[in-house]
């Protein structure tokens, strides 16, 4: 998988890094971020929406990390996750087209970056 490898480039740079694994519920990806007393850096392999809400209410709380995740193909734009999108500090795609597709959601452009294949 693509991400895999992408995800061993940030462990080696950045020893800090908490990931979020797929089937996270909200409760255990808010629980893990709280707890993580050294995370700088949280990384969401395939987001869904609870866990989204997780990191941000994480961050509105107070927690300071720097919030990175990646799509295969980014989500349905309905109006929570644009929200939750917008609050991500780096958003990393698969190809050109998907970037395309969160900047027309509304999405930031420099937050968006597509990955090394």
């Amino acid at each position: 998988m693509s991400y895999v490898k992408y995800l061993k480039k940030l462990e080696s740079i950045h020893p800090h890094l908490l990931t979020i694994r797929t089937k996270s519920s909200f409760g255990k990806t808010f629980k893990k971020i709280y707890k993580s007393k050294s995370s700088q850096f949280v990384f969401v392999e395939k987001p869904k929406t609870q866990q989204m809400a997780a990191i941000l209410l994480s961050k509105i709380i107070g927690k300071k990390f720097f919030w990175i995740q990646m799509f295969d193909n980014p989500p349905a734009p309905n109006f929570s996750t644009r929200l939750l999108l917008s609050q991500a500090d780096k958003i990393i795609v698969r190809q050109k087209k998907f970037a395309q597709k969160l900047v027309s959601f509304g999405i930031d452009k420099s937050k968006i970056k597509i990955s090394p294949k």
